[in-house]
């Protein structure tokens, strides 16, 4: 008998590592092929962004093609479409401004103030409108703001098509500038106050969305890592280079992974490293990785309810209602 449960035991201990091998190589499978997917994810981002920056140089904004160039040659230097769109912007930009003269003579320059808002009533607009334009040339967006709203309800008829022009392109200067920085909530707001004066080019348009979506994943960061990081996903392939959604990305993927590494979750942590190692340096990120491996491949599953103190059942035994012996039988002649 003691033989017969020994044989059982190795048996079944036999079966239950053949299962775990058979388990962390299917596991280990698993990682490979997602290890794949995003390398090819991250080149297909890539692609999508020279792709972009083409469209955007052919549309004159050179601006938003050059951040885009950048960004795929911080990730891939050797990428040569990206390379050659650099060098025509570049010979663009080179072309286009003006050569510098050289003085025949030393001049000191006199000091011209910046313009300002003409305080109380406007004697006249022609002169005002005047200085607004030069604040609107010198980018002095919050001033030119305030000065075109003083000249529209005091001269509510003059020339209001341009000063609902200057009102467009200044709101829509200042909103990119501040959803650029660190004021995207204000900078959402002056956008929708271009959007009721006239329609917003699609650029200006895909700013807005990557404003929104950046707002929602950091409502999130902290909170949530596991929404924060899906939403910085989608801001890291759509526009890599806007407030650092890579960054973001990786942060939410490490903090995330961390989380469930100390609540001994280990094998959905690995590839959450792995992702964000893509993005940003992970620090210990080798140490990081075989500790989740180690502990995954010694997670085995435990049922849920056990029964302990059992009695083992030998052959030999017979229960007592299979001896019985019906009461018409034993009384039969």
């Amino acid at each position: 008998m003691p033989r017969i449960v020994g044989i059982a035991l190795i048996s079944m201990a036999a079966l239950l590592a053949w299962y775990l091998v058979v388990a962390f190589l299917g596991w280990r499978s698993g990682q490979d092929l997602l290890q794949e997917k995003q390398q090819a994810d991250l080149n297909a981002q890539i692609a999508r962004q020279v792709e972009l920056a083409a469209e955007n140089l052919q549309s004159g904004q050179q601006g938003l093609a050059r951040t885009r160039l950048e960004w795929v040659l911080t990730r891939r230097p050797e990428n040569e479409p990206a390379t050659d769109l650099l060098l025509v912007i570049e010979a663009t930009t080179a072309a286009a401004a003006p050569p510098t003269p050289t003085p025949l003579v030393t001049a000191v320059p006199t000091a011209v103030p910046l313009p300002t808002v003409t305080p109380g009533p406007i004697d006249s607009p022609n002169e005002e409108l005047q200085r607004i334009q030069r604040l609107v040339a010198t980018k002095s967006w919050p001033d030119a703001i305030q000065a075109l709203r003083a000249f529209q309800l005091q001269f509510p008829s003059y020339e209001r098509m341009q000063t609902d022009q200057l009102l467009y392109d200044v709101y829509t200067a200042y909103g990119l500038d501040l959803v650029s920085g660190d004021q995207i909530e204000q900078g959402l707001f002056y956008l929708e106050l271009a959007r009721q004066l006239g329609d917003l080019s699609q650029p200006v348009e895909d700013y807005i969305i990557w404003a929104e979506l950046y707002t929602q994943g950091i409502s999130y960061f902290g909170v949530n890592w596991e929404r924060s990081s899906s939403i910085f996903r989608d801001l890291c392939l759509a526009a890599p280079f806007y407030q650092n959604s890579c960054g973001r990305l990786a942060e939410a993927l490490m903090q995330r992974a961390d989380a469930l590494v100390n609540a001994q979750d280990y094998c959905p942590a690995e590839p959450l490293y792995i992702e964000a190692s893509q993005h940003a340096t992970v620090p210990n990120l080798a140490q990081k990785l075989e500790t989740v491996r180690t502990g995954c491949l010694a997670a085995t599953p435990t049922p849920a309810d056990v029964i302990t103190n059992t009695v083992p059942i030998t052959n030999n035994l017979t229960l007592p209602f299979m001896l019985a012996t019906p009461t018409s039988e034993r009384t039969a002649p």
